[in-house]
């Protein structure tokens, strides 16, 4: 890894790891990032959170590199306002949506889709918190109505209904597509090979950063791919023991400043 702090990129998930969603962004965080831009660090997130709601974030810190949002569905420049790259579900994904919606009828469901909309297709308390922790403005309507592009499906629920969604799709032939657990009350589905772990080399080839010059900072299972790619994988104290197992390094929890934590000793260290 360069030893100029202005030729490393420091990517971090959002949710439990550089933020909560009922707490924000501990202040220590938004301190830590600022002085480490300020020096020449870039600072970026990958996140499964949308376009939109990435940038109600943007009053507290800022992002002086693309971000990979919609779980690697948009990488997105939000110093110039606009899209790098776009991946979209087939068409297939609409009958796969409707026949688990047959099987599954009470679990909460949107469509996030490539005009920065999120429909809501079917909704549940999970949906509920979801939409509002990440303050997300929403159309509800039916499957067949989404006529713009779908970059991925969400399925909100309790953990032990959606581990029995993924068991059933995971019955359906479906080539085309993904199904990855993003939380324990989340569920997606996403186009084949699209992953925050994809992402990165798109990210590094448009920064011009070689990947051993990342350092990337997770908490969840859907983060293994992004962090194993990584020049440098950190996660967070809260973060389930598979995920510590695979990191060189761990910092304070998501609660604690955890993210400053690490850019404060990457400043000490490049001083």
């Amino acid at each position: 890894m360069s030893k100029n702090i202005s030729d490393i990129i420091v990517i971090t998930d959002l949710d439990n790891t550089l933020l909560t969603a009922k707490g924000g962004i501990p202040q220590y965080n938004v301190d830590m990032i600022g002085k480490f831009q300020s020096l020449g660090g870039r600072f970026t997130v990958a996140t499964g959170r949308n376009v939109e709601a990435v940038k109600v974030l943007l009053s507290q810190i800022s992002l002086n590199a693309p971000a990979i949002t919609y779980n690697g569905g948009v990488l997105y420049d939000y110093r110039h306002n606009r899209i790098l790259s776009k991946k979209i579900l087939p068409e297939s994904a609409k009958e796969v949506l409707k026949t688990v919606m047959h099987y599954f009828p009470k679990v909460g469901c949107e469509v996030m889709a490539d005009n920065f909309r999120t429909y809501l297709i079917n909704a549940n308390d999970y949906t509920y918190n979801h939409l509002t922790d990440e303050k997300l403005s929403y159309v509800v309507t039916d499957i067949d109505s989404v006529k713009n592009g779908w970059i991925k499906i969400l399925f909100a629920d309790r953990q032990q209904n959606l581990l029995k969604m993924r068991d059933f799709c995971k019955t359906l032939k479906c080539d085309d597509l993904d199904f990855i657990m993003t939380a324990d009350t989340y569920f997606e589905i996403m186009p084949k090979g699209v992953s925050k772990g994809a992402a990165l080399y798109d990210l590094c080839k448009r920064c011009g950063i070689p990947k051993n010059n990342t350092i990337v900072v997770g908490d969840y299972y859907n983060d293994i791919e992004i962090l194993q790619n990584a020049g440098l994988s950190v996660c967070v104290a809260n973060a389930p023991e598979e995920i510590k197992n695979i990191c060189q390094i761990v910092v304070p929890s998501c609660t604690d400043g955890g993210v400053g934590h690490l850019l404060a000793q990457l400043i000490e260290n490049f001083s």
